[in-house]
């Protein structure tokens, strides 16, 4: 069973699925916790999300770019982009286990 991508917890990878849903937009800290509390129904602690983008941007899985003097946005990377195309696999793999097992009962 992989891992999610570089063993990261659902808190720490849901800014990177949200800035995957994000793409073509300049997703900044504030979207992204707007996205996340809509995803989850509860408030996302404001210094653990930057924590968070922070240790995924010195994973690499993110780069953090410099929109104005004050906001930054956050782009995922070619690996974060590979790392969730190959959990999303193993996902679908689940799944698809999941049905021909109940199938068979």
């Amino acid at each position: 069973m992989p891992p999610a991508p570089r063993g990261y917890d659902g808190v720490q990878t849901g800014p990177l699925v949200d800035g995957r849903r994000l793409s073509g937009t300049n997703p900044y800290g504030k979207i992204i916790k707007q996205e996340l509390e809509d995803h989850y129904g509860e408030p996302i602690n404001h210094g653990r999300l930057y924590q968070n983008l922070e240790e995924l941007v010195e994973a690499d899985l993110v780069t953090k770019l410099p929109l104005d003097g004050r906001t930054n946005v956050y782009r995922l990377t070619d690996g974060a982009e590979s790392q969730l195309r190959a959990h999303r696999r193993w996902e679908d793999e689940c799944l698809l286990a999941v049905t021909e097992t109940s199938a068979e009962s």
